[in-house]
């Protein structure tokens, strides 16, 4: 499924473009880049972090490039798709947010995904850096606390089920994860998005699973009948301070995290890449722009230098690595 968004020269020329001007420092000049309409392909549905990320950077960027910003989603296969067609795209005008899972463990998960992270993705800013909470059914009588909830899982073994995004995304990675550190034995469900995740919560057709703090934030209509317990993150989430950790709730060392990276096609030049990552530094930290983001719930890290993406791919692989081969989640 795909649906765009885009946001006009005409609409953004009265906003003005003070604080957000960036020099074009290339050996480019003369190619006037970019010459057209930019696309930003996210894989997720309305409200997912990628999709919030780019929906509300399209504004700022657009002011900054001087282009119209077009938002395509193309969902399918955890976010893959949308990985696959910017790494395929030839028009040099169409980035991606994309989340860790894509950059990390997807090819190991599905070798038959059409690219190649390290080959065919290049890292223009880290985008986004959070936990995950861990949600259940309110009417459910364990969920006083995460632990009580977590026996109860124990108890229930694989009679209990647990809903992701699809096989491969970060919800499925960090309950397979949490099975592990914390004994459970519920099955896996795959749905298609996180707000598919919660609403199986809410009927009954799954007992629990992990969604973004961006839908999981107080205020923004998607957690009726359902009930934060805990994140995911080693220590509280910045913007869920009230909710404990899993760490603080008994499950030793517990730590995932979900971040999002903007990349272009490894095809682009040195000096389009160059300009984009002073693009996106500029636009990721203009603060009017990160409080709108944080108050929907995505945290926007310190560092969104292509270095610090580089980091956390290596990072991810290590720790979610050996979950693909343990857990034996390979096709």
């Amino acid at each position: 499924m795909t649906f765009s968004r885009t946001y006009s020269r005409r609409t953004l020329l009265g906003w003005g473009t003070a604080g957000l001007c960036v020099p074009w420092t290339g050996h480019a000049a003369s190619e006037l880049w970019p010459g057209q309409p930019v696309t930003v392909v996210v894989g997720f549905a309305k409200g997912s972090v990628s999709e919030v990320l780019a929906s509300t950077l399209a504004e700022p960027m657009s002011r900054v490039i001087g282009q119209p910003v077009k938002v395509e989603i193309v969902e399918g296969k955890s976010g893959a798709l949308a990985a696959a067609r910017v790494a395929q795209s030839t028009d040099g005008h169409t980035l991606g947010i994309v989340m860790s899972n894509t950059l990390t463990v997807a090819k190991s998960i599905d070798p038959s995904l059409p690219y190649e992270p390290s080959k065919d993705l290049r890292p223009v800013a880290f985008t986004s850096d959070d936990a995950m909470v861990l949600v259940a059914a309110a009417r459910e009588p364990s969920t006083t606390s995460a632990a009580d909830f977590l026996a109860a899982a124990r108890i229930a073994g694989d009679k209990w089920r647990y809903g992701s995004q699809g096989v491969g995304s970060v919800g499925h990675l960090g309950m397979e994860l949490l099975g592990m550190k914390a004994g459970l034995k519920a099955r896996h469900v795959a749905l298609g998005s996180g707000p598919e995740v919660l609403e199986a919560i809410r009927s009954g057709q799954v007992q629990m699973g992990m969604t973004s703090t961006t839908l999981a934030t107080p205020g923004n209509g998607r957690m009726q009948g359902l009930k934060a317990l805990a994140v995911t993150s080693y220590g509280r989430a910045e913007l869920l301070p009230d909710l404990p950790s899993l760490r603080e709730s008994g499950v030793v060392g517990f730590d995932h995290r979900i971040w999002s990276a903007m990349v272009a096609p490894r095809r682009w030049s040195e000096a389009q890449v160059s300009y984009m990552v002073a693009v996106m530094d500029r636009v990721l930290h203009d603060k009017p722009w990160v409080t709108k983001l944080r108050q929907q719930g995505v945290n926007v890290p310190r560092d969104t230098t292509p270095a610090q993406v580089n980091r956390e791919i290596v990072r991810e692989n290590r720790l979610l690595g050996g979950i693909v081969e343990i857990r034996q989640l390979a096709k």
